[in-house]
């Protein structure tokens, strides 16, 4: 059987082919050819149906529940939160009460991920103030071709945290195959540790990340580059932001040591390579507070794979110092190969506006909100996908009571290429949160992480893009898998979906196929 499949298909009947050869070798799929796009967006907010005028939403939550193909929107909100699916040609139909996700009570973020390895994703919601988290399973659909339903599986899976919280991230920290829970809490945070079965158990204070504080953001991210991903929080509450180190299931808080000591009043946190030396720097918003003088956010370099972070906001004119920061998210907009962001400003009227920074690829951003139409408004949550699937990111950013939710498509036109790889981990867990992607071509090579949440209790697509500007060829894909399996791609086409199945290992080689464009080893712990 070969690797690749191009008949042209559906891709809710490729994804179930892809499926089905999941089970029989583990391989590559090829999804999608279309053409690639550049830096103009569209306000498709009412059009598309996802207009919420006089809302207060808070997080962004993309995710693919349905398995069709397309990435689907989950906003929390304080009420009823919502679930709109992707039903293609730009509309979304809102479903969360059918679905069984609209809890109306306060929630201010939320993550989804294959909790049971069952093929569906699942979906974790904090609330803010009383009550507690919400964790729902992904039952499948009703019927053939029916709705996905959830369950509210929270009492019996025991992660029935009463804490105020925001931030949450999956994460299969300890590399048992089954992810866990990490909430940055207001207290002692949480991690879940999942035990299968959708039992959880929580073990941050034997893991020493339960620092207490004003828990806001977190994102997980292997900083140093030795295959287990670490924990980087944000805290409101003058204290330290954290980074614990993972180092075989054992955390390690290298805060001071690493450089990283500002302090304030913390709030969304982001993980993105933004010079492209193949590891993770660190972004951190800050919040003034009520009254407050605002004050410039934080960026930590990443000087070299476990040696230190700089502080390097101003040198790289990022600090937004006039803004109240919320939120932020990363993704390569123009598909120039080199990551932008965007941050929210939110809760005061004289704060500076939300901002798209647009990487220039010499170590500074440039303000680049002017090409939405200017995003002057309360921005709360922000999150990245490609919901058209047409090969660039589109955005979405959540607002307070007296702003709309924004919905902008990315419809620029350049000669910039890209590639989406859609991992499924065999060894790994089933979303493959943690894998490790290089992509090198003939101008560079450039990395990105499969990741569940960040920013203030956001998630980008599960999807991963990369930007590969005007390469003109890949030259190789290889993929770090949490298991500690490395599959090489070798050369493949741009302008594409791919769907990456984790390759199964046998002690005498691969179960069939070519092998010549792979190399593996043998699954770690």
């Amino acid at each position: 059987m070969s690797k690749y499949l191009s008949v042209p298909e559906s891709r809710r009947s490729l994804a179930i082919r892809a499926f089905l050869m999941s089970m029989l070798l583990g391989g590559l799929v090829v999804l999608e050819t279309q053409a690639g796009a550049g830096l103009v967006f569209t306000d498709v907010t009412a059009a598309a149906g996802v207009a919420l005028p006089g809302t207060l939403n808070e997080s962004v939550a993309w995710g693919d529940f349905d398995g069709d193909g397309d990435q689907d929107l989950y906003l929390t909100n304080n009420g009823p939160n919502k679930l709109f699916r992707n039903d293609g040609g730009g509309n979304f139909t809102e479903v969360a009460a059918a679905a069984g996700v609209a809890h109306s009570g306060f929630s201010v973020g939320a993550a989804f991920g294959d909790l049971d390895n069952d093929g569906d994703l699942d979906l974790y919601v904090v609330s803010f103030g009383t009550g507690p988290d919400i964790l729902y399973r992904n039952e499948g659909p009703i019927g053939v071709g029916g709705l996905h339903v959830f369950s509210d599986m929270t009492a019996v899976a025991g992660t029935t945290n009463e804490s105020s919280s925001r931030g949450v991230a999956l994460i299969d920290y300890d590399h048992d195959r089954l992810l866990d829970i990490y909430v940055n809490a207001i207290g002692p945070d949480i991690l879940y540790h999942n035990l299968g079965g959708f039992q959880f158990t929580d073990v941050a204070a034997t893991l020493g990340v339960d620092t207490p504080g004003q828990g806001v953001g977190v994102v997980a991210t292997d900083v140093d580059g030795n295959g287990w991903v670490d924990l980087f929080t944000g805290n409101r509450s003058f204290d330290l932001n954290r980074l614990y180190l993972n180092d075989g299931g054992v955390f390690t808080d290298t805060t001071v040591a690493a450089g990283i000591t500002d302090v304030g009043l913390g709030m969304g946190v982001l993980s993105l390579d933004y010079d492209n030396d193949l590891d993770f720097d660190l972004y951190w918003t800050v919040w003034p507070g009520e009254g407050g003088t605002p004050q410039p956010n934080a960026f930590y370099e990443n000087l070299g794979l476990g040696t230190g972070f700089q502080e390097v906001a101003a040198a790289t004119l990022t600090t937004d110092a006039s803004g109240w920061g919320i939120s932020c998210n990363a993704g390569d907009v123009d598909n120039d190969g080199w990551e932008d962001f965007f941050v929210t400003n939110g809760f005061s009227a004289t704060s500076s506006a939300n901002v798209l920074f647009r990487n220039n690829a010499d170590g500074t951003f440039s303000d680049a909100t002017a090409e939405l139409g200017g995003a002057d408004f309360d921005g709360r949550g922000v999150a990245f996908a490609d919901f058209d699937n047409d090969g660039d990111l589109d955005l979405c950013v959540t607002g307070g009571p007296t702003a709309d939710t924004k919905l902008w498509r990315n419809d620029s036109v350049n000669n910039h290429h890209w590639i989406v790889l859609e991992l499924q981990g065999s060894a790994s867990n089933r979303s493959a949160l943690g894998a490790r992607i290089e992509v090198t071509t003939d101008q560079r090579t450039t990395v990105k992480e499969v990741s569940s949440g960040a920013g203030r209790g956001s998630q980008n697509s599960l999807p991963v893009e990369f930007g590969l500007g005007t390469a003109t060829a890949i030259q190789d894909i290889t993929i770090h898998w949490p298991s500690g399996s490395v599959q090489n791609l070798g050369s493949v086409a741009m302008d594409q979906y791919l769907q990456v199945v984790e390759a199964v290992f046998f002690l005498d080689g691969f179960e069939s196929g070519d092998t010549s464009k792979w190399s593996q080893t043998a699954p770690g712990p």
